[in-house]
């Protein structure tokens, strides 16, 4: 079969390099084409000559000379470039005189005696010289071509009877080897029927084989797969157990056992290194009210702002926990001199105490922070956050957004606060209190206009406890709810019963606390008390403090709107010590002013505090707001206020807070000589 194969090759070559050598016609048979239009041209550039030049005048002649010697021209150009291509076949075609007779003929037939007989004939034996050149380079030309032409058919027919030949050679020595392949077909197709059968036998074992094989590797991928998930779930189960363990879910920050393990860790260095340990306490202020006005998904947002600015603010070093609600402890370690401690805990009161923009809505925290240092202030971290504690509790009485170090007074302060906190629970279950009343007088009857309830405790062991001292810690750990209600059911009860025997209209104040009007829809708890014991609400009046205005509510400012429809009387309690503001006054529905006493008491003295009280009153009259000068000890006082038209004076210069059953004797003595009206309204003029 090789044989074959090559056998054809050779003979496959042989006839391609003949049929190339064929190739050459057609650029000769191209090249006598181009010949022979040139020679056209030629005769029709003499001809047409003769024709315009013969009659004078007519231009059709002219033009169509014109036209066939310029396509002569053009032909020249042809020839001369491919005699460059094809030089040995225009060896024997003089284009040197065909060039010059061409430009002769050119440069007569432009000049203006072309007509004359002797340059005409001039042309004419130009033209006729090239007509002879051409036609004797054609006769040469052509013959040649011809002999060529002969030449290569003969050798093409040689070099293709050799190939016919060498073909048929191939052509027998192919039978002769289908012959025997056929002869031998039988035998070849045994042994391809043997092999095939083996080779699948072999191949179904391999097959078999190569499943069972497939099916091991995939159970064991899978077994593999399921134990590495397996383990990787149990890896995340452990980190996540761990990271609760030891971190809050909502801050990231460490809780209460990483912040031990952290704090027994610097301890240990302090130890070694003859260093400090610093752990602060610190408590968010006001964050209760904006978790309660601005709701709980806001102030989880804010206490994680809050954990972010505190970790910025500490070294590396340092370790901040939260330990619940608005709570943090702090471990500052390796300090060498506390003002290292001023003034990182500086950086952590200036970084809160920045606005905090939370889904639209601005908050304004601060931070007291309590500071206790290890191991001056304790051992152990149970007594350390302890004695923090009190110091935090220090900063938040000397006005917030501080921080107080620990002293040894402090901690007597705290326990007496907790003994006082035990002991206030303790007086709300026994029902420990009472109320005192101080009279309301008329400076300018005589009479008395009213009465102010004031809460006193006796406690068994103490005796009576001032209410600046238990009131804000009641309302700090939120007993003022079930104490104030309690004092206005017992105010609102006695009253029902004096107001029974006066004529004249009477008013029982009493003081509610901003935290009532935050926890307690009070306009309802109200109305229900004075149903309850039966007195009007023209007969009551609540007094507040600046602060819950300040606020600028709208749940307290509806609150108070609805009490004031109600019919009943509303005092700003303490006014001018606080945030006073013609605003809040225009705004809320306040219909009394109550002067405090730190500026009763320094009539005559300072005057500037009589300046204010006289335009506290002349303010009052501008808003129709009536006016009560609190804390009146002295004539002069009491003098005073009547030269500047106050109409309503309270204080120890008329009568000290008494109890109910001495307050009725002292009413029945006043009744018998009152005097002119007195309400707390905006109807009334009053200075």
């Amino acid at each position: 079969m090789l044989s074959i194969i090559l056998l054809s090759l050779i003979s496959s070559v042989i006839l391609y390099r003949q049929i190339a050598n064929l190739q050459i016609a057609p650029v000769r048979t191209e090249l006598v084409s181009f010949i022979n239009e040139y020679e056209y041209e030629l005769m029709r550039s003499t001809m047409a000559f003769s024709d315009a030049y013969n009659h004078h005048n007519d231009t059709k002649e002219y033009t169509e000379f014109n036209t066939w010697f310029n396509m002569l021209l053009s032909r020249y150009q042809g020839l001369e470039r491919i005699e460059k291509q094809h030089s040995a076949i225009f060896n024997r075609l003089n284009l040197r005189l065909l060039k010059s007779n061409l430009q002769q003929i050119k440069l007569l037939v432009s000049r203006s005696d072309i007509h004359q007989t002797a340059n005409l004939q001039k042309v004419k034996q130009l033209f006729h010289q090239l007509v002879i050149e051409t036609h004797q380079f054609q006769k040469q030309w052509v013959f040649q071509n011809e002999s060529l032409v002969l030449a290569k058919q003969n050798k093409t027919l040689s070099s293709y009877q050799n190939s016919v030949v060498l073909i048929f050679v191939t052509f027998v020595i192919g039978i002769i080897m289908v012959l025997y392949l056929f002869s031998n077909n039988k035998k070849l197709l045994i042994l391809r029927r043997t092999l095939e059968q083996r080779v699948d036998s072999r191949t179904k074992e391999l097959k078999d084989s190569n499943s069972h094989l497939i099916s091991e590797v995939q159970e064991r991928k899978k077994t593999e797969l399921e134990l590495m998930q397996s383990q990787l779930a149990a890896e995340q189960a452990h980190k996540k157990i761990q990271y609760q363990a030891n971190f809050d879910p909502l801050t990231q920050l460490a809780n209460r056992t990483l912040f031990l393990e952290r704090f027994k860790q610097a301890s240990v260095r302090a130890d070694r290194n003859n260093t400090f340990v610093a752990l602060l306490f610190l408590d968010l202020d006001r964050f209760k009210h904006i978790n309660d006005t601005l709701g709980h998904s806001i102030g989880d947002k804010l206490l994680q702002e809050a954990s972010s600015r505190i970790q910025i603010v500490l070294r590396a070093s340092d370790t901040a926990a939260r330990f619940g609600g608005d709570e943090f402890a702090i471990v500052l370690s390796d300090i060498e001199e506390l003002k290292t401690v001023d003034l990182i805990v500086s950086r952590i009161l200036k970084s809160l105490a920045c606005p905090f923009r939370l889904c639209g809505n601005d908050a304004f925290v601060s931070a007291s922070i309590g500071i206790t240092v290890y191991p001056t202030d304790g051992a152990d971290t149970e007594t350390l956050l302890r004695k923090a504690d009190s110091a935090m509790y220090k900063a938040k009485d000397a006005g917030r957004n501080n921080y107080q170090f620990f002293t040894q007074q402090m901690d007597i302060e705290a326990n007496e606060r907790r003994l006082l906190e035990a002991a206030l629970y303790k007086a709300v279950e026994a029902q420990e209190f009472s109320l005192h009343y101080q009279p309301i007088i008329k400076s300018k009857g005589d009479g008395i206009a009213g009465v102010e309830a004031l809460i006193r405790w006796k406690d068994e062991t103490r005796g009576y406890i001032p209410p600046a001292e238990f009131i804000p810690l009641a309302e700090e750990i939120g007993l003022i709810l079930p104490i104030g209600e309690w004092v206005l059911k017992e105010a609102c009860s006695t009253a029902a019963k004096w107001v029974e025997n006066i004529s004249e209209p009477f008013i029982v104040s009493v003081n509610v606390s901003s935290r009532q009007f935050q926890k307690c829809n009070m306009a309802e708890q109200i109305a229900n008390i004075l149903d309850e014991t039966g007195l009007a609400a023209k007969h009551l009046m609540l007094e507040m403090t600046e602060g819950l205005l300040m606020g600028d509510d709208q749940q307290i400012l509806t609150q108070l709107q609805e009490i004031r429809e109600m019919g009943i009387s509303l005092a700003i309690d303490d006014f001018g010590t606080g945030y006073s503001s013609l605003s809040y006054l225009k705004k809320y529905p306040i219909t009394t002013l109550k002067i405090d006493r730190s500026f009763i008491q320094d009539i005559d003295i300072d005057s500037d505090d009589d300046e204010l009280i006289k335009g506290i009153l002349s303010m009052a009259k501008s808003l129709n707001v009536s006016v009560v000068a609190e804390g009146v000890e002295t004539v002069r006082q009491a003098e005073f206020l009547l030269e500047n038209d106050c109409l309503l004076i309270q204080g120890f210069h008329y009568s000290k807070p008494m109890p109910a059953i001495e307050f009725s004797q002292y009413l029945q003595q006043g009744t018998s000589q009152a005097g002119s009206e007195f309400k707390f309204s905006r109807e009334r003029d009053c200075a």
